[in-house]
């Protein structure tokens, strides 16, 4: 069994300090939340808390991901309560006859784990990932164990499928037990639980120090490249939860490439500018990389779109940044076929950078109680000519912009006529030195409208826009 040593704490640490709950999974994160704390589910929780000495909101995450949160169901796994365990762990509880009540049940399901007083973040983290078992850890390292982070920016994909088989591209659809305390620590629901310190005379709850920022190497790390600098540069990756970088083996080869793209596609350089995404790491990424918070921190400014519905939008589009297809080139891929369901599911495999807008914004109506004006379809075209029609939102057309490029803001949806009817689309994150700042889907580095992922631009021009600007209100 994997032992909880200083290095695992730290490594819990980090992952917690960078987590961020993905926004368009809130609702859903919330809806299991109202269920834990109806009066008649918590006082059962609690009963079990008091009985083991294991805190209530622990129990209670736990009976989520195993049983659903049913308490008819054993907590060990999410069997009847009629009989004993069939499935792991195998004819539990140990004694007792059926049918179980719950509580029994929880209470023999929960024997083994005993933390004692120390139910810091971390702590909780590791009874968590003990509880579902080391899979992850042990034989799929580059996967963060969706038990754990599901529903955060830690986890992106890579997942036991429902016959045993491992998967890279399978997507959890379960909510993670991160993701549920963390949620309990924003809304207030608990205490706020911090990092036990590894100093005595650190104060309890003082932040981690920050990682050193290793010095530049003085050359371009690339495709090809070997050694300590690219193994400090793979660990970074991973500490900023991007998966995708694969083992830390100094060697910087496909994967660890695209980890870089992938990085230098959500973050910007000392200036504020974004980073050109090229997957090498020059001192423009290597600073970004070791010195500054993650994109979406909260530390980094960006102009605010000036309704709520636009930036609730804006919002869930920045956390979606990153998001690829799979495989590339196909318009295919979990999320963007969630994408294309929310306009039209049979149209999944078509260009979706239409219905990437529509997601967003309707994601944000329903998190946020707003109307949602945005016309339903993937068509660019028609959407521009929908929300004319319906007189949705301000319409900006490209000459007006290109008279009054001021009047151009934040969380505006940019149209282009690519030819043929066919166009492309994304929203406006910020305008710098008469640049578009934007947020796109179905693009790539080159800003094409047949590109193969969610990323942030910052090349276009105001009059390089040829139908116009919408804000829908």
């Amino acid at each position: 069994m994997v032992e909880y040593t200083d290095a695992l704490e730290k490594e819990y640490n980090k992952l917690i300090a960078t987590a961020r709950l993905r926004p368009e999974k809130l609702a859903q994160i919330d809806g299991v939340l109202r269920r834990i704390f109806l009066d008649e589910n918590w006082q059962r929780y609690q009963e079990v808390a008091e009985r083991t000495g294991i805190p209530a909101h622990v129990i209670a995450i736990i009976h989520s991901l195993e049983a659903g949160g049913r308490f008819d169901c054993h907590l060990h796994n999410g069997d009847p309560l009629t009989a004993k365990t069939r499935n792991v762990p195998r004819n539990r509880p140990r004694t007792g006859s059926p049918p179980f009540s719950w509580v029994a049940s929880a209470i023999d399901a929960l024997e083994e784990v005993s933390e004692g007083d120390d139910w810091s973040l971390s702590r909780t983290a590791y009874v968590f990932e003990r509880f579902n078992g080391f899979g992850y850890r042990s034989h799929h390292p580059h996967a963060k164990s969706p038990y754990l982070w599901s529903f955060t920016n830690i986890y992106a994909s890579g997942k036991y499928t429902s016959d045993g088989r491992w998967s890279e591209t399978a997507v959890s659809r379960q909510c993670g037990a991160m993701a549920l305390l963390l949620r309990m620590i924003q809304k207030e629901l608990i205490p706020a639980a911090v990092p036990q310190s590894t100093d005595e005379d650190e104060p309890p709850g003082r932040p981690l120090p920050p990682v050193p920022a290793p010095r530049y190497p003085g050359r371009m790390l690339r495709r090809d490249s070997h050694g300590p600098n690219v193994t400090r540069i793979q660990e970074r990756l991973k500490i900023l939860g991007i998966q995708e970088v694969g083992p830390v083996d100094a060697d910087f080869g496909e994967r660890t490439e695209w980890a870089v793209k992938l990085f230098q596609a959500r973050h910007e350089d000392g200036q504020g500018e974004p980073l050109e995404i090229d997957g090498v790491v020059g001192p423009m990424t290597w600073n970004s990389l070791f010195e500054i918070e993650p994109a979406g921190s909260g530390e980094t400014e960006v102009s605010v779109a000036d309704n709520d519905l636009a930036s609730a939008a804006l919002d869930i589009a920045a956390n979606q940044i990153g998001v690829l297809e799979q495989p590339r080139g196909s318009n295919r891929g979990p999320m963007v076929d969630e994408y294309m369901n929310a306009v039209d599911g049979g149209l999944r495999g078509q260009p979706w950078c239409m219905a990437f807008v529509y997601w967003c914004f309707r994601q944000a109506a329903q998190q946020n109680g707003l109307p949602l004006r945005v016309p339903k379809t993937a068509s660019v075209w028609r959407s521009w000519e929908m929300a004319q029609a319906a007189g949705q939102g301000e319409i900006l057309t490209a000459r007006e912009a290109r008279a009054d490029p001021d009047r151009v803001r934040p969380g505006m949806v940019f149209y282009i006529d690519t030819g043929g009817r066919n166009g492309h689309t994304g929203f406006v994150r910020d305008i710098i030195d008469g640049k578009l700042v934007t947020i796109e889907g179905n693009t790539n580095n080159d800003g094409s409208r047949e590109g193969y992922g969610v990323f942030q631009r910052s090349r276009r021009r105001i009059d390089s826009i040829n139908l116009g600007f919408i804000a829908y209100d």
